[in-house]
Parts: C-alpha cells; structure tokens; sequence
C-alpha cells in the first residue's frame, strides 16, 4: 500500500512536471511573440517616422496592451507554479507521515516479538528444570534398582 501510493504521488509528480513544462512554453511562445511584435511596432515607428502622432498613439496604445497582457499571464503562470509546488509540499508531508506511521508500527511490532521471545525463553527454562528434575528422579531410581539386584543376586 505504501509503494502504490508512493507510486501515485510519482506519477501525479509526473503529470504535473509535464504540465509545468506545457506552461512554460506556453509562456516561452508568448515572450517569443511579444518580442516580435515590439519589433515590428519598432519598424513600423522606423518606417512611419514623418506619420501623424495619432497613429503612434495607436501603436503605443497596442504595446502597453501587449505589456499588461504579458504581465497578466505572467502572474497567472507563478500563481498556478506556486500552487503546484504547495501541493507537492502537502504530498511530501503526507509521504514523510506516513513513513513515520510505518517505522512506528515496525517498532512496536518489533517490541511484541521481543516480548514473545523473552516469554518463550523462560517457558524453555522451566521445561529445563522440569527435565533435569526428572532425569535426577529416573536416577535415583536407577540406583535404587541397581542396588536391590545386587542385594537380590548376593541371595
């Protein structure tokens, strides 16, 4: 269970590499296309010098437009990489509990076997005892056995 998960926060990892990369293209291509259109409004200004200051009013009017839509997408492409990177943080948050959950359940699981073995250490003790106990009666009965046939062959 741990390993599907960590395996679904890989792939959601993943997919969201591949959509941070879309996005930056995105915003790559759109910094390529304003810069083209700075030069070509460059031009234009080069080859309308001697126009009317109402065209370049225009103009002016079109970049400043571009600018702010530049900034707008701008900001929209951090906000969204700002929102990317706190779900990656709440992820990693709840991989690194989880693996904490884990090495506790080891620990405590690890507690109980120790606890099963001392118990079964002392129960192979006591089976010693009893063992020796009787092997010590099963000889004094054997002597007592071997003295009564010695007693019984001197009659």
């Amino acid at each position: 269970m741990y390993h599907e998960q960590n395996l679904g926060r890989a792939q959601d990892n993943e997919a969201h590499g591949i959509e941070v990369a879309k996005l930056q293209k995105e915003l790559a291509s759109l910094a390529n296309q304003y810069s083209q259109l700075v030069d070509d409004v460059s031009k234009l200004f080069d080859y309308q010098d001697g126009i009317k200051s109402h065209d370049m009013g225009c103009t002016s009017q079109a970049i400043n437009e571009l600018k702010e839509k530049k900034k707008q997408l701008e900001e929209q492409a951090k906000i969204e990489l700002q929102m990317e990177k706190l779900k990656l943080k709440k992820e990693q948050r709840c991989i690194l509990q989880s693996q904490a959950d884990i090495i506790q359940n080891t620990r405590k699981a690890m507690k109980e076997l120790e606890v099963e073995k001392d118990l079964l250490k002392e129960e192979k003790k006591k089976l010693e005892n009893v063992i020796a106990e009787l092997l010590m009666v099963g000889h004094g009965c054997k002597e007592k056995l071997d003295k009564i046939k010695e007693v019984v062959m001197e009659e």
